[in-house]
């Protein structure tokens, strides 16, 4: 060998070397995810290091398989909620060895017991959008145009609700009853922060945002023409919305709720002091961050934050939904 290719051989694993131990210092978690319908494509996978808090993610692939690369560690590896479809699911302290892969397989349960409609739309759109790209989309004032279909979801990683005594006994009570007495289930308007896993329709002009969906009452205003909140607002469902402009955010300003709805999916009380800020950043074309804080000193010990992610759907379109046509949430909760 010469010296010249005995220096570039060494040259060369000077480079590699580092590279090889880098990588052969972290270890992996791998496996697969299913239902009863088998395996689950485009689910997200999240492993939170239970020292430093960091979390690493991957999604699943058309087999249902995943796999991350993680430094070793002890983990807590979550499958979120998938909207309506399925619960979330979580394997703690599982424990990652540096060059070994750690097996992690997850059999998602049903959530909503299954309701035709709900259980596969969600992961059927977000399917079919997940690979669309491009770039953010202006209006002509040179603001983030939001306008489009979305398919919207919830907060991947919740943290617990900060509920005083009074409202964490209310809650338990909701939950022990099968939320049975859920405002939706009598056709009256529920979750008025909106973060329920459905299609959301954002129509946007400089000086008002409509937003729709298929819920009741089907949609808000979000006034952008200065307009100061009411002095005395009349207690709503929804509230009366202002926003402003942050940047590339939108901030949402909402208070003058009545106390009647259910907070959030959880199904959360809260009182007539709450006071929701909203914060939308369209990504690109295809993604927005939706971020959520609850402030109501009457339930909360502390304000309530959640992070969304919303995916654009650009085919779909909104039904017509009757809520009092053909409602068979209480004839169900009752057979159960």
């Amino acid at each position: 060998m010469t010296r010249f290719a005995i220096a570039l051989s060494l040259a060369v694993a000077s480079l590699i070397g580092p590279a090889v131990l880098a990588q052969s210092a972290r270890g992996t978690i791998a496996g697969s995810v299913s239902d009863n319908d088998g395996p689950v494509y485009t689910a997200d996978i999240e492993a939170r290091n239970k020292v430093t808090g960091t979390v690493y993610r991957a999604q699943t692939d058309v087999r249902g398989r995943y796999s991350i690369s993680v430094p070793p560690g002890t983990y807590e590896v979550a499958v979120p909620q998938l909207g309506f479809r399925t619960e979330r699911k979580a394997e703690d302290n599982k424990v990652v060895a540096a060059g070994k892969t750690l097996s992690l397989d997850f059999a998602l349960q049903r959530g909503n017991d299954g309701v035709v409609g709900d259980d596969a739309a969600f992961v059927a759109v977000r399917k079919k959008y997940i690979g669309l790209k491009g770039p953010l989309p202006r209006a002509p004032n040179g603001k983030p145009d939001l306008s489009g279909v979305w398919n919207a979801n919830i907060d991947d990683n919740p943290a617990p609700p900060p509920l005083l005594p009074w409202a964490e006994k209310e809650w338990k009570q909701r939950q022990a009853n099968e939320f049975k007495d859920l405002p939706s289930s009598v056709c009256l308007p529920t979750d008025p922060a909106w973060s329920s896993p459905i299609l959301q329709k954002i129509v946007q002009t400089p000086m008002l945002i409509v937003m729709l969906n298929e819920g009741v009452p089907g949609y808000r205003q979000i006034f952008l023409d200065g307009r100061p909140h009411p002095k005395n607002p009349d207690p709503t469902w929804q509230g009366h919305s202002v926003g402003r402009w942050d940047g590339d955010t939108l901030v949402v300003d909402t208070v003058g709720f009545n106390d009647k709805s259910w907070l959030l999916p959880e199904g959360l009380p809260h009182t007539d002091q709450m006071h929701i800020i909203e914060r939308y950043r369209r990504v690109d074309l295809a993604n927005m961050t939706r971020e959520v804080t609850v402030i109501d000193p009457g339930a909360f010990t502390k304000p309530l934050e959640r992070r969304i992610a919303w995916q654009l759907a650009p085919g779909e379109e909104l039904f017509e939904s009757i809520c009092n046509e053909n409602n068979k949430f209480l004839e169900n909760i009752s057979n159960k």
